[in-house]
């Protein structure tokens, strides 16, 4: 059978798609353009950004960037937007108003540590510095606007903060399938679209390019919303790094389908992500990396 999205061009030369290199690239960018102002708020949105983490959204934006002929360094600033984003989601996901959670990457909560004022406005100023960052990547003023605008629809009402919203305030305990993956998608798989998509346009691909990424982004996020609910019941604190049991009170696929058919699922999933992209893609073999780590039998 024909393997589809596999790239035309191969990355220009002397360019890493090593995972580990991409995740030290980000890292030291992420340090330079994190906030530096004395203050509460500057040290909060610090702690936020530049604490442990895999940076699994940056990685995937330099290598989709990759996977379309491009320098993986073309998408560096946006992948460290993404982080920025990714970062402000958590924080303001573990709130009490929210999930009320009191670990996060094995420390406590930023609203533990600092207080609910400082983590929310810390949020809000990595969400505002993100925009700024992607406004100052390196690339023509129109694929900057491109990426900008596929970034901010991932966050607001077509994206995290609709789909927070639903999950908060619709009935939890009488979802079902179709209810289930909407949310799932606006939550998790919308930021993940605009990953890769956004990845995809800054390293110069095309339309062919970019709606096979758009294929993978969502395949991956909900195997990763699937990865997180499977985490939830069979994983420990210990394990993890957070709270676990947190969806006690809320309908997830687990719940609908059982262990083993959602672990079915995530695999289905990642074998969709994989044919979007191609096989030997090491946007897939990353992707595959990181279930294989996250020891759940997938």
């Amino acid at each position: 059978m024909a393997i589809v999205g596999i790239r035309r061009q191969p990355p220009l030369a002397g360019a890493s798609c090593d995972p580990d290199d991409l995740r030290l690239q980000v890292q030291a960018r992420l340090a330079e353009v994190a906030p530096a102002h004395d203050g509460l708020l500057s040290t909060a949105a610090r702690e936020a950004l530049l604490g442990q983490g895999k940076r699994v959204r940056p990685v995937l934006a330099m290598l989709a960037a990759a996977h379309v002929g491009g320098e993986p360094e073309d998408a560096l600033d946006y992948a460290c937007a993404l982080e920025m984003v990714h970062a402000a989601s958590l924080v303001l996901d573990d709130l009490p108003c929210m999930d009320d959670a009191s670990l996060r990457r094995g420390q406590p909560t930023l609203h533990r540590r600092h207080g609910e004022d400082a983590a929310v406005l810390a949020a809000v100023a990595l969400l505002n510095q993100a925009t700024r960052l992607v406004l100052r990547t390196p690339a023509p003023a129109e694929t900057r606007l491109a990426a900008l605008d596929l970034l901010t629809q991932a966050i607001g009402f077509e994206g995290l903060s609709e789909g927070q919203m639903r999950d908060l305030r619709d009935d939890a305990k009488d979802r079902d399938e179709t209810d289930l993956r909407q949310i799932n998608d606006l939550k998790t798989g919308a930021l993940f679209v605009a990953t890769v998509r956004g990845g995809g346009l800054l390293g110069g691909g095309d339309a062919q390019d970019l709606a096979r990424l758009s294929i993978f982004g969502e395949a991956i996020g909900f195997a990763f919303q699937l990865c997180d609910d499977l985490l939830d019941v069979c994983s420990t604190v210990d394990a993890v790094g957070k709270d676990v049991g947190q969806d006690d009170d809320t309908t997830t696929f687990v719940d609908l389908w059982g262990e083993c058919r959602t672990r079915a699922a995530v695999r289905q999933s990642l074998a969709k992500a994989v044919e979007a992209v191609g096989h030997d893609s090491p946007l897939a073999l990353y992707v595959l990396d990181l279930f294989q780590q996250a020891e759940l039998g997938v």
